[in-house]
Order: C-alpha cells, then structure tokens, then sequence
C-alpha cells in the first residue's frame, strides 16, 4: 500500500518536469526573431554596426552588433513597435520604424551612407591654402590638384585650383577648373569675378560679360560687380549700356570714385561736357587727393571753355 501512494507522486513530478522544459520553447515561440545584413553602398559587409530596438511605447533597448560578415540575427525580442537604429563610425546614422510580431521572423536589409570627409580637413588643402598665401602658386597648384582628384565634386576644390592655376600662369587650366567649380555650385559668386576678369583679359568680351551678368544675378548690390560689367561695356562700344552701369554703381555706393571717372570719360567722348564736368567734379569731391585729381582738374577748366564757347 505504500508503493501505490508513492507511484502517483512521482508521475507527478516528471510531468512538472516535462512542463518546465518545454515552457522555454513555447514562450520562445511568441517572441520574434531579428535576421538582417548591414552593408555599405557596394554591398559590403559591415562588422561591428550596432543595432538598437527602441520600444515604441515602453521605452525598453534592445541592443547588439552585427557580425564580420555584417549579418544580424537576434531572437527573444518581445512583440512590439520599435525605432530601429543602426550607428556605425565614419557612416550616417540609420534609422526606420520596425514591427515585431509573435513568433515570427523580421528580415533587415541595412545600407550604410558613409560618410564624406571634410575637406577643410583634408592634409593638401590646408598645404595649397598655406602656399597660396605664400604666394607660392605653383605649389599650391600641385596641392589642388590632389585634393580635386579625390574630391571631384567639390566646387571649392576647383576654385581654389583654378585661381592658382590663373595666378600661376596656367590660364587654359584655370579657366576649366572655374568653370567647373561653377558648374558645380552656380551661386559661388567668387568664381564668375575671376572668370570675367580673366576672360575680358584675354578679349573675350561676350564670355566676360556673362560672368558679370552671373554675378550680378547672385548679387544684384554688388557694386563691383555693375562696374566691371560697365568697363565691358565701355570697351564694347556700348556707350549707354556702360553710362547705365556706372549710373548704378554710385547709386549703389556713392563713394565709389572710379565710376564718375569713367562715365565723365563717356561724357567727354559723345560731347556731353556739361554732364562730364558734372561727373569729374563729383570723382573731386570723393577723392580730392586721387593721383588723377591734378588732371581731372585740368579737365574740368578745359571742358568749361568748351561750354562757354
């Protein structure tokens, strides 16, 4: 009789037995799993890229890394809402919204962004600033270039490579690298100056004028720029056009001497001496002390008797 009231006990406790091994299992079974690849843009595998979950509503983390071979895999994450994160260093950060279901499988696909390094950083382009303010343009040169093969697309590389090249007397090579740094960035105001400079340098006036039309477009207050584009004009034969643009010039600053100057020249050449004494008289009054002044003064009594006459 006491065999018969031992048997069932332990029956029982091989069934508490089997419960508690296979509770594990079944709990296992509601949570979810996380399997995924974390690569760069080529495809890559990237190692050591932490990955967090971030519940949605609780606020509990669930952090780990991916693999050598960049892959991911992570069970006995509880169902919820999550905001995945994935940071790894030198890429942008990575983020989008991650459900995870009972007992199912959430599969990620993770492309890392790397990130550019900065080229004000960059060992030649702090070289080429230092040769250029050294007036060591070719050197500089030679440090732009550099920088511009490994930084192709950037418009400030190619500034600084064209205005060496210019400085250095590599004109074909400057001008291209200008062109391009505009093509690259069409607001860098800098580059259409040294453009139109140059190229109204070497006579190509319809070049010039388009690079001062581009830079009064960006910056329409510019009174160097109006007045460059006035002495085109000037050189163009294109009177009015010119008397128009120094007209704005001193409108905008009217300190700015150099274009009375001009515009009385103007004035003197289509036989407008009136206006021209007008402006000669004004270039005085703002730089009584100019190294032209003695001349314009003498200008200025001859164009009287004109007047007079």
């Amino acid at each position: 009789m006491t065999t018969e009231v031992r048997r069932p006990r332990a029956i029982f406790i091989s069934v508490l037995v089997l419960l508690s091994l296979f509770l594990p299992a079944l709990a296992a079974g509601q949570e979810g799993i996380i399997k995924g690849f974390v690569g760069d843009s080529a495809g890559n595998p990237l190692k050591d890229a932490r990955i967090t979950l971030s519940d949605i509503k609780s606020g509990n983390r669930y952090s780990f890394k991916s693999g050598k071979d960049g892959k991911i895999f992570k069970v006995g994450i509880p169902p919820a809402e999550y905001k995945l994160s994935v940071e790894l260093e030198g890429y942008k950060p990575y983020e989008q919204p991650v459900t995870v279901s009972f007992g199912e499988q959430h599969i990620l696909s993770v492309t890392l962004e790397k990130i550019p390094p900065k080229i004000d950083e960059d060992k030649d382009f702090l070289e080429g600033v230092a040769f250029f303010k050294q007036a060591q343009y070719a050197q500089a040169f030679e440090s732009f270039e550099k920088v511009t093969a490994r930084f192709p697309d950037s418009a400030e590389a190619h500034y600084n490579l064209g205005v060496s090249a210019v400085r250095d007397g590599r004109k074909d090579k400057g001008l291209a690298s200008l062109e391009t740094a505009v093509r690259l960035m069409p607001d860098m105001v800098e580059a259409y100056f040294v453009l139109g400079e140059e190229y109204f340098a070497r006579g190509d006036k319809d070049k010039a004028k388009a690079a001062f039309d581009g830079a009064i477009a960006l910056q329409p207050s510019n009174p160097k720029a109006h007045y460059n584009l006035g002495i085109i004009y000037y050189k163009s034969g294109m009177l009015d056009e010119a008397l128009g643009s120094f007209k704005k010039v001193t409108d905008l600053d009217p300190g700015f001497s150099s274009a009375y100057y001009q515009a009385g020249l103007i004035h003197v050449g289509k036989g407008e001496f009136a206006a021209a004494v007008a402006c000669f008289e004004k270039f005085l009054e703002v730089e009584p002390d100019a190294p032209e002044a003695g001349r314009v003064k003498a200008m200025i009594e001859e164009l009287k008797k004109q007047i007079k006459e």
